[in-house]
């Protein structure tokens, strides 16, 4: 027989010791027993947070002025005018192939 140091396969294999036992079991005996005090305090009503919540009133609802714009836009289509007699100067141009255009009407008040 060799004694050769154990390599990770069979590290895993090796019982633990009473004492790591003793404190995984002790650690997980005060977990449970401080997680039950806390649920009989929460069920009881005794928790700060959940009586804060319940004391405290709603604010004030805030009034909110709602403003609408309302625009009325009124399209009319005039009915198309008749054509404007040639004046001499356009009857110059429009007899040199040039084209003649409507000039825009402006109304003054």
């Amino acid at each position: 027989m060799t004694t050769e140091p154990a390599t990770g396969a069979e590290r895993s294999r090796r019982p633990r010791s009473r004492a790591a036992l003793a404190t995984i079991w002790a650690s997980a005996a005060l977990f449970l027993a401080l997680l039950a005090v806390m649920a009989a305090r929460v069920s009881a009503g005794q928790d700060p947070a959940l009586r804060a919540r319940a004391a405290a009133t709603p604010p004030p609802t805030r009034r909110i002025l709602i403003r609408r714009v309302i625009e009325k836009r009124v399209i009319v289509h005039l009915p198309p005018s008749a054509p404007t007699p040639a004046t001499s100067s356009s009857q110059q141009l429009s007899s040199l192939g040039a084209t003649t255009f409507p000039v825009p009407v402006t109304r003054t008040s």
